[in-house]
């Protein structure tokens, strides 16, 4: 589920990540994606019969309760999952809607569409499927993408009107709006994907996109059969494409060098953001931040406790890999945000100075990395073994850090991917 950052704790602490995230530039674009839609159909995760009164457990009830029914419980002011057996460790409710949006957005513009695969941009697919849509902001502005490109290449306006794209978007609670009253040709099914099987016919979409799904299921499940499902209701010829993220953070050593199989135009895309192109060859180091190594070390001890990966994107590749057999034209692109303003190499790299617009993807890409810290809270405390007023503390001192003194200058990054294949 795509959804949204974790509120529970001080004033202080919120209005600090929030005035972070203001930089007009940035926010700008997302505010014109749908942002009253969102609201209004989120309001019932916060407000609405489905959340619990506020508790401090996820099965506090000694009668089973019901999950399809009531999905939600309330802890800390914030809204989860109440089903003990759904590992999904972010909060749903519109604080966390609004991080995944800017993350969604962060990612369109690294990689410079809502979508790699080169097979799309010449050949507009009619049935479209997103899984693990949450807000369907990625629907939005893939139909908005389609739209723009036949307009532009249209022969005659009554060409450019034409609108043949169909979207499905899945997910395990309703919280999309309604985009048929954006105009999109739009249907929202509601289907747990831990599920053995999707709801769809076999070969019924040309296209399948998923994105940030790796923390809906297990490692196990995901290296099984990640691809399985999306494969079968695929047809023959259709894309298959994913994207997702790390969660453990490294550092980007100075001066990488760009992969050689790397197109001039995607060269000049990342030149033009400010971004870094990954392949096997790129060096890291562990990340150096004290807080982001304190991060790192709890991240991977709750989330082994949960049975997820906190590298989704090394399981996903191999995923691919595996299924290699199925697909022909297999492609991916992996890219490397640095988190910080001012990486110290760069200043002696010949990059020369951020742009505006550079300088908004990094505070971006750092302020949904601080919402989504924020997010796992009360999982990051339960593996630190903080108390609430030491992991006050350590917040309070991480987002100084972080916002004031320049502490990520050493590298560390934000390390995401997008892979596609075409159905044999």
């Amino acid at each position: 589920m795509n959804g949204p950052s974790f509120a529970g704790a001080s004033t202080q602490r919120h209005a600090s990540v929030s005035s972070s995230s203001t930089n007009p530039q940035h926010r700008g674009s997302a505010t014109n994606t749908n942002s009253s839609s969102l609201s209004s159909s989120s309001q019932h995760l916060n407000n609405g019969p489905d959340a619990d009164a506020s508790t401090s457990s996820l099965s506090s009830s000694a009668t089973p309760p019901d999950y399809i029914a009531k999905p939600f419980t309330r802890i800390n002011d914030r809204t989860y999952f109440r089903d003990p057996e759904n590992p999904y460790p972010l909060p749903c409710d519109l604080p966390e809607i609004h991080r995944q949006s800017l993350r969604t957005l962060t990612l369109i513009r690294v990689f410079g569409a809502p979508f790699c695969a080169p097979q799309l941009k010449d050949k507009r697919p009619k049935k479209v499927l997103e899984l693990a849509c949450g807000s369907g902001l990625w629907s939005h502005a893939c139909h908005d993408y389609f739209l723009e490109h036949d307009a532009g290449a249209a022969k005659s306006p009554k060409d450019s009107k034409k609108t043949t794209t169909s979207f499905t978007g899945l997910d395990i609670v309703p919280i999309a709006p309604d985009l048929r009253r954006k105009g999109i040709n739009w249907h929202f099914v509601r289907h747990d994907i831990r599920k053995p099987s999707l709801p769809f016919p076999s070969e019924h979409f040309d296209f399948v996109f998923i994105k940030d799904a790796g923390l809906c299921q297990s490692a196990t499940a995901q290296q099984m059969d990640l691809l399985g499902e999306p494969l079968r209701v695929l047809k023959r010829g259709g894309i298959l494409e994913v994207w997702d993220s790390d969660h453990v953070f490294r550092a980007l050593l100075p001066n990488p060098t760009p992969p050689p199989n790397l197109s001039k135009k995607d060269q000049n895309h990342a030149d033009a953001t400010a971004t870094y192109t990954i392949s096997s060859a790129t060096p890291f180091a562990a990340a150096q931040n004290k807080y982001l190594l304190d991060y790192n070390s709890w991240i991977e001890k709750a989330f082994e406790k949960r049975k997820l990966t906190p590298m989704p994107c090394a399981t996903i590749g191999l995923s691919f890999t595996t299924e290699a057999d199925a697909f022909h034209n297999v492609g991916s692109r992996r890219v490397a945000i640095p988190l910080g303003a001012e990486v110290r190499w760069e200043q002696t790299s010949g990059r020369g100075k951020l742009n505006a617009e550079q300088l908004a993807l990094r505070h971006t890409a750092l302020t949904t990395t601080i919402q989504m810290i924020e997010g796992m809270e009360l999982m990051l405390m339960e593996a630190s073994g903080k108390s609430r007023d030491e992991w006050d503390r350590w917040w309070a001192a991480m987002t100084t850090d972080f916002l004031q003194k320049n502490g990520l200058a050493n590298g560390e990054c934000l390390e995401v991917g997008a892979w596609w294949g075409q159905k044999r």
